[in-house]
């Protein structure tokens, strides 16, 4: 059996201060930790440029592939995103902005912008989901039950 590993990295303006998404977003990060390298970066909330600027500077030092979490952005079901991931080589950084969402300087020096909804979430529960998914594609990825068709 071939196990796929990804190196994933979340950068997220604002820390998590909801007691109960703190306990599920810490579940699902050490089971993807299992399956993924995961890094975790936070940035403090201030403007969505202030934020664009820090996110920007990091994405410098060693880019990969980028998401940016948009309302707008393309739209996978579980598998398709699975598969997605498995073609991507090198870092994958998903970017989830504040509450003023992210900088258009950031959606331009994305790869792709990704969206988990047509709705808008907090960027907590945003958090929550993407962990939620990359987990569930890690599942999918190395054909462990979790995902139900």
């Amino acid at each position: 059996m071939t196990v796929i590993s990804l190196l994933i990295r979340i950068i997220a303006v604002g820390k998590i201060k909801d007691f109960y998404l703190q306990h599920k977003i810490k579940e699902f990060a050490d089971r993807i930790n299992h399956d993924f390298r995961l890094e975790v970066i936070e940035i403090k909330d201030s403007s969505p440029q202030s934020e664009g600027l820090k996110i920007l500077d990091i994405l410098r030092k060693d880019q990969g592939y980028v998401f940016a979490l948009s309302e707008e952005g393309k739209e996978y079901d579980s598998v398709s995103f699975a598969q997605r991931l498995a073609n991507i080589s090198g870092r994958i950084n998903f970017i989830i902005g504040g509450p003023d969402g992210l900088s258009e300087e950031v959606k331009s020096a994305s790869s792709e912008l990704l969206s988990l909804s047509r709705m808008t979430f907090t960027h907590e529960i945003a958090r929550l989901l993407l962990l939620e998914q990359l987990y569930r594609a890690a599942m999918i990825l190395n054909n462990r039950k979790y995902h139900r068709k």
